[in-house]
């Protein structure tokens, strides 16, 4: 069996797009790419959000670039990865992180909507942002996606099936392209925070 070669953990120059970057966990970790050299292409639904998250990053000596997205509308999600990519000369990176908050009884009236829009937020948004971004992916030189779970999707809190379905959705969609994507070198890993400020 062969020893594998050594990969540097440096994220110098690489290309990194991290949703929901506009405040609390996307925020810290695009400030971290940031700090570690990455080129970051920052999105959230907030486009003032992203473009000060952005701003702190290029404040503090990092490359940045903010984008308004909706990551639940397709179009947009394939017109700003190839802004980004058009950007930035690729992307090596994709960290999905955009998230809302679905608290909602089984018998709510609201219900139905609530049920839709974390689907669309939280889940389909994933394989939509990775779509997007997989011919940049493909072709570079450690491509890496990092899906946002939760340890919602291990347990759940009383009326929030919507969010635990989807967050559970993601943990089955990971494990699944890890092994799709995989084999082409792309790794795909899921974190589950718990609850974070």
């Amino acid at each position: 069996m062969s020893i594998p070669p050594a990969l540097s953990r440096s994220l110098q120059g690489s290309i990194a797009h991290v949703t929901g970057a506009g405040s609390g966990m996307g925020r810290a970790t695009a400030e971290i790419f940031g700090a570690e050299g990455a080129h970051v292409a920052v999105t959230d639904f907030n486009g003032e959000s992203a473009e000060a998250a952005a701003e702190a990053i290029r404040r503090a000596g990092g490359s940045a670039q903010a984008w308004a997205l909706d990551v639940s509308d397709a179009g947009q999600v394939r017109a700003v990865t190839e802004a980004i990519a058009a950007r930035f000369g690729g992307l090596d990176i994709l960290v999905n992180n955009a998230g809302i908050s679905a608290f909602s009884p089984i018998d709510s009236p609201d219900y139905d909507a609530a049920w839709a829009r974390s689907l669309a937020v939280l889940l389909t948004a994933h394989q939509l942002t990775i779509r997007a971004a997989l011919p940049w992916l493909r072709k570079s030189k450690a491509p890496r996606i990092v899906n946002i779970a939760s340890t919602e999707a291990l347990g759940a809190t009383s009326r929030d099936s919507p969010y635990a379905a989807a967050k559970a959705g993601v943990t089955g969609l990971t494990r699944a392209l890890a092994v799709e994507l995989g084999r082409e070198g792309i790794t795909v890993n899921c974190i589950c925070p718990g609850p974070i400020l």
